[in-house]
């Protein structure tokens, strides 16, 4: 019966055509009277197609499963095919290993298809179409689609024709041991004709596992203890919110108390520059006086820069690094600028030798990059080099702490530095509150190891509460002082550690030394003579002192600015918490939820 209803569907007449039907050991035709139906050309298709069947290996699920999609006592296919359960874990294959495939994915699942969705994506619209109405499927994959922008069609086809019943969400649990991925475990009711886009019923029984707690119960238990209810509305093309009731109405009103980041600044944020090739323009010190030695010329081409990782929270740190600044010939008018490109190279030697010197051997390399100006020894065309030498607010790509800081320097940065032009510290104040670290925890993409990615688009749409000018001026001296504790500490710390570099061969200070303040004297001799090299001699008496000495000069005063630290934080964190409106109930509920490394610690914890 199933042979006679692909017959008709494939041919139109089973009477006067024929069915093809492939074992992999051959085409066999069959059809009326003996006769074969087909000429030349559609047996080359049929040999085309068992050919690439064999490549591929298709699988056809209505061939395989009959009886799911065709009723064979009726002969006849059924009112409402599909299976009753689908289940998976589908392949995380990411979007760059697909590639050769894309055009077939794009018109294949074009509900659902992304230029940047990887693989899985595809298996959520092909597992909801082998669903019967009411079938129920079931995933675990990473929850990125939930959030991400390429989901945003999943989203969307997912929420039209299936409602979702649970979301357990494993975070940044290590599920996976030998994959670094962030899995949940979606639960799918696909739509039947009667329901079509009502929503209705208790909404999506949610639940987060963290790490701590996997193993530690029995999954079943733990969501029956720790699951809550997510209303039906949530879920749309818009990223999926899986917050409970509370924490989701404060998110709310802190996203209601204010304009968009970029509304508030007048600009978006701005990023650092892209070399194409940093090994050409990032140079250390110890280069950049090697090239003005040569050339005094070129020192005004040669820019202190910081990393990402130099990016403090209310302070950087320098590392004495140095940025070739050659700007685009589309932004800067150069001796050579305009000139054809053989004569442009001898301008460019002649106005800077030891410049073109250090360029010229990297000029294969530097020929090959995408982001380059209109000659091979140029930057990148960028509209805002000058806003890099005003005073701007920057921020790390990837975040692990709340980390801002206003430079006042017209120092540049590197593409892992993300800025705000702006000197705005009531900005700042905001930017560094433990009340936003909250917000973009729940907010900001993640990445390995629990961190933030602050990507622009993101960014762009940060809440920023209107604030009055008192309230702005209430914030300044305590962002101002806590700027200038940040860099005395840090300052205080840098003089120790080299002082024990060079007095006791401590060349990795580690954390402990790192916060050598916290520890009591003991404690920090301890740790000195675990960071000396191995087998060197003991310490003298004189050395023993001469170490007690250095503990008892510094580790005081810094004790001294780190709680005058945590006073001034607590009093900024309460302007900010003032400025959205949070009330006591709200702010006991953002620490009571507080994510990790909140960046102060809780008020009832300070010493």
């Amino acid at each position: 019966a199933l042979l006679d209803a692909w017959t008709s569907r494939l041919m139109g007449n089973r009477a006067a055509h024929g069915l093809v039907i492939d074992h992999g050991d051959g085409v066999r035709e069959v059809g009326a009277g003996g006769k074969n139906p087909f000429g030349k050309e559609q047996r080359a298709a049929l040999e085309r197609a068992r050919a690439l069947s064999s490549e591929h290996h298709f699988f056809h699920w209505d061939l395989e499963f009959p009886e799911v999609f065709y009723d064979l006592q009726y002969a006849r296919w059924k009112d409402d095919p599909g299976f009753d359960a689908v289940i998976g874990n589908p392949p995380y294959v990411r979007q760059e290993q697909v590639g050769a495939i894309k055009p077939y994915l794009a018109a294949e699942y074009a509900t659902v298809h992304d230029g940047a969705a990887d693989l899985y994506v595809y298996f959520y619209q092909k597992g909801i179409t082998l669903l019967r109405g009411g079938g129920r499927l079931s995933y675990i994959v990473t929850n990125k689609w939930l959030r991400a922008g390429y989901g945003e069609g999943l989203r969307g086809y997912a929420s039209r024709a299936a409602r979702v019943e649970r979301i357990v969400d494993f975070g940044h649990a290590p599920v996976f041991p030998d994959a670094d991925v962030f899995p949940c475990i979606v639960l799918l009711r696909k739509r039947g004709e009667e329901e079509g886009d009502a929503d209705s019923g208790p909404g999506a029984l949610v639940c987060e596992v963290p790490r701590e707690a996997l193993g530690a119960a029995e999954l079943g238990d733990h969501v029956r203890k720790h699951g809550y209810r997510v209303p039906d509305a949530r879920f749309t093309s818009a990223p999926w919110s899986l917050e409970p009731p509370d924490v989701q109405r404060l998110m709310e009103k802190i996203r209601s108390a204010g304009a968009p980041l970029r509304q508030y600044t007048g600009a978006p944020p701005l990023y650092g520059i892209k070399t194409g090739f940093n090994e050409a323009f990032l140079i250390d010190g110890e280069s950049r006086d090697r090239l003005v030695q040569q050339d005094p010329g070129s020192a005004e081409l040669l820019r202190p820069f910081l990393r990402g990782q130099d990016i403090e929270r209310w302070s950087a740190v320098w590392a004495g690094l140095w940025m070739i600044l050659l700007r685009s010939s589309e932004n800067h008018a150069w001796p050579w600028t305009g000139a054809p490109e053989r004569k442009a190279e001898q301008l460019f030697n002649r106005a800077y030798p030891a410049l073109y010197e250090h360029l010229k051997p990297l000029e294969t390399q530097l020929r090959k990059r995408s982001d380059q100006g209109q000659y091979w020894w140029e930057l990148r065309s960028c509209a805002y080099y000058e806003a890099f030498e005003q005073p701007k607010i920057m921020y790390q790509e990837i975040q692990f702490h709340s980390s801002y800081v206003l430079d006042y320097d017209g120092r540049f940065c590197n593409n892992k530095v993300f800025f705000l032009p702006t000197e705005d510290m009531y900005l700042l104040a905001v930017l560094n509150s433990p009340l936003m670290w909250w917000h973009n925890w729940r907010y900001l993409p993640h990445m390995k190891d629990e961190a933030l990615s602050p990507v622009a688009f993101r960014m762009e749409d940060l809440p920023i509460a209107t604030a009055p000018e008192a309230v702005r001026r209430r914030a300044a001296d305590p962002v101002r002082r806590l700027t200038l504790l940040a860099k005395e500490t840090r300052e205080a710390q840098q003089q120790l550690f080299a002082w024990l570099q060079t007095e006791f061969n401590v060349d990795t200070p580690g954390q402990k030394l790192e916060e050598f303040a916290t520890l009591k004297l003991d404690d920090f001799i301890t740790e000195v003579k675990r960071r000396r090299p191995r087998g060197a001699p003991g310490l003298t008496p004189d050395a023993l002192g001469r170490l007690k000495e250095a503990y008892c000069e510094r580790a005081p005063r810094i004790r001294e600015m780190t709680n005058e630290a945590g006073r001034l934080e607590e009093r900024l964190a309460a302007i900010v918490n003032d400025a959205y409106g949070l009330t006591e109930a709200d702010v006991e509920l953002m620490w009571r939820t507080a994510p990790p490394r909140m960046p102060v610690r809780a008020p009832a914890s300070r010493p």
